[in-house]
């Protein structure tokens, strides 16, 4: 009998993926990555500014992305209201492991490259950084992920994972809610460079079935100290679909046309 049991233990393990016995902190952000991977997409979205009173002021924002050899690009373009309208947005991901950022202000008229030390300031009014613009939390490579444990939150079933960047950023350490079914992101909190103080959080509000893949529908970024909040909502998305190299370009940034 002894021998029975061993042998449908071995036949178990054989079959079973490895993943099942062996979950890891950066096995699991290879797998959310993987989940949100796309070729390019375009997506047309509501950002709601949210003061602390609860008063609230919506921006209409259109963006593109698309992922080649590698490196990923995005455009970001302010449709209304008037005050920011045609305010542009452009992020190009480079070999050396950072980001190139632009931004056109249509009340200067011109073009104004984002310096790394500014990356830390407030993207157009909103909670999210220049940087958070930039990249996130999940890039296997550039931080190190540990499995803290498994919770239940919102009430979904999670994994907890502790990341901690390996080069200096705007945060000494990011703890990240992974829900296990659909493998995406329930909340974020980020914390200052001394890996102490909670400096804001990002919560997922809403996740939807999108054309063939679970997405974030709706998210919802605090400031812990002012209370001050930016909801996005992505109120219609398509993936995988052509796209034209000529947005994301410093011309396109500049002009609004596509050469």
């Amino acid at each position: 009998m002894k021998r029975v049991k061993l042998l449908l233990i071995a036949l178990l393990l054989a079959v079973l993926p490895l993943s099942v016995f062996a979950q890891t902190g950066a096995s699991i952000m290879e797998k959310l990555q993987a989940t949100q991977k796309a070729d390019s997409s375009a997506m047309d979205i509501n950002l709601s500014l949210i003061e602390a009173n609860g008063e609230v002021r919506e921006r209409r924002i259109q963006t593109l992305t698309m992922t080649e050899n590698g490196l990923t690009s995005t455009i970001t373009v302010f449709l209304s209201p008037a005050s920011v309208k045609n305010t542009r947005f452009l992020t190009k991901e480079n070999r050396s492991g950072g980001d190139d950022q632009w931004i056109f202000l249509p009340s200067i008229g011109r073009i104004k490259r984002i310096a790394a030390s500014e990356g830390s300031g407030s993207f157009m009014g909103s909670d999210f950084s220049y940087s958070d613009m930039a990249s996130t939390t999940f890039d296997v490579d550039e931080a190190n992920h540990t499995l803290i444990g498994e919770e239940t939150i919102f009430n979904r079933e999670a994994y907890l994972i502790e990341s901690i960047p390996i080069t200096a950023s705007d945060y000494g350490k990011t703890r990240l809610w992974v829900d296990k079914e659909h493998c995406l992101p329930l909340q974020v909190e980020f914390y200052s460079k001394d890996g102490k103080t909670l400096v804001k959080t990002l919560v997922t509000n809403e996740m939807k079935y999108v054309e063939d893949r679970w997405i974030t529908q709706t998210v919802t970024m605090t400031t812990v100290a002012t209370k001050h909040s930016t909801r996005i909502e992505i109120l219609q998305a398509k993936y995988n679909i052509a796209m034209n190299k000529g947005y994301f370009t410093t011309s396109f940034l500049e002009t609004g046309r596509v050469l």
